[in-house]
């Protein structure tokens, strides 16, 4: 019985021991899962900071950066934000809020253009902005952007002054990336900155990158048009305002016109009528026909007002100030059509398509134009 006894404990003790060896192996492993683990995170964490702070040494050193020279036009009264924004955007730096933490308080900036390349450090940078602008890259060059113009024809106008390609001009346009709230709104992937050029004289040096001229260009847009845009707390999006601007641009003989050319427009949209624009049509032609034939107002195209109802698919031209607040703030007329005069130099009005007919009968024959007509009882065509 003892004998029973003794191997009955004898082997409740090993059992324990094997169960004691088997904890310990299991603490054993997990203990080894724990350091390799937290070695990993340690090893991940460490190459992380390893790449945060090469990336910070590269940015502020210059490193992988070239030496093609950038045009920084630095506003008066810029500080480290403005200059900071101006090099993200041109993407001479990548981090603006580690230049702006390095500027500091300890740099004045001199307003104009500087010559400036992504392979400067941080110090070379705010010491050549803390120098007097002195062009560096020759004597400027004179841009006039006339308001109406379309992207391809402000293109040949840069080619013409001899500071860019068409074709670079237009792939900037196209494919380059540019830091605008309006532009990141533009819902169109084709000719997407139709509009947004604005229209203006431009002091350009030679040797300015395609990118930079653009930028200079949408910097203006976003100074000149954006604050007007902002002011009127309007809910029509940007992309609307500058492509009815656009039109009333193309189609209206002086900036007086723009706002009645304005109310035309809105009174046709707003009783679901096309809007009927030579204007749309002569941007598809890529040309300005004086008169379209029946088979242009046919064309198939997004852009035909003729075809279809509400606004183009886009702008046609880069409207002036003078269409952007005319798009925004339309005179209230009960004007429904328009004819220009044989010479271009205004616009009739008319409330009913029998008046809107009258004048334009009187136009084509050399006759006065009437400027009143009694309204009939006949009914639009539309």
């Amino acid at each position: 019985m003892d004998n029973n006894i003794k191997s009955i404990e004898e082997l409740e003790a090993r059992k324990a021991a094997r169960q004691a060896e088997k904890t310990l192996k299991k603490k054993r492993k997990k203990r080894v899962k724990r350091i390799i683990t937290w070695s990993l995170v340690a090893v991940i964490l460490i190459s992380l900071i390893s790449l945060v702070l090469y990336q910070v040494y590269s940015d502020m050193n210059g490193v992988g950066g070239d030496d093609k020279l950038y045009v920084i036009d630095v506003p008066a009264g810029a500080g480290a934000s403005t200059v900071s924004n101006l090099l993200a955007n041109r993407g001479i730096i990548k981090y603006a809020p580690l230049f702006r933490l390095y500027a500091g308080n300890q740099y004045m900036f001199q307003q104009g253009r500087h010559s400036v390349s992504s392979s400067m450090t941080y110090k070379e940078l705010l010491n050549t902005f803390a120098s007097y602008a002195d062009g560096g890259v020759g004597d400027q060059v004179e841009v006039v952007i006339p308001e109406g113009s379309e992207l391809h024809r402000i293109a040949a106008i840069l080619e013409e002054k001899g500071l860019v390609t068409e074709y670079d001009f237009m792939n900037e346009v196209n494919y380059g990336q540019f830091d605008y709230g309006f532009v990141n709104a533009i819902p169109r992937t084709e000719n997407r900155l139709e509009g947004y050029i604005y229209p203006a004289t431009y002091q350009i040096f030679p040797g300015t990158s395609p990118h930079d001229i653009v930028t200079m260009l949408l910097d203006a847009f976003n100074s000149k048009v954006m604050p007007v845009y902002n002011a009127s707390n309007t809910t029509d999006p940007i992309d609307y305002v500058v492509t009815m601007a656009s039109v009333i641009e193309r189609e209206a003989a002086s900036e007086e016109e723009m706002p009645i050319v304005s109310s035309v427009f809105n009174n046709r949209l707003y009783e679901g009528r096309k809007l009927e624009s030579c204007a749309t049509v002569q941007y598809i032609l890529g040309e300005r026909k004086p008169v379209l034939s029946e088979e242009d107002t046919e064309i198939d195209s997004p852009y035909n007002t003729y075809r279809n109802k509400g606004l183009p698919v886009g702008p046609i031209c880069s409207p002036g100030l003078a269409a952007i607040r005319a798009a925004l703030y339309p005179e209230q007329t009960p004007y429904m059509y328009f004819v220009a005069a044989a010479d271009g130099s205004r616009n009739y009005f008319s409330e009913t398509y029998a008046q809107h007919q009258e004048k334009v009968r009187q136009i084509q024959n050399g006759e006065p134009v009437t400027e009143t007509t009694p309204a009939p009882t006949e009914s639009d065509e539309d």
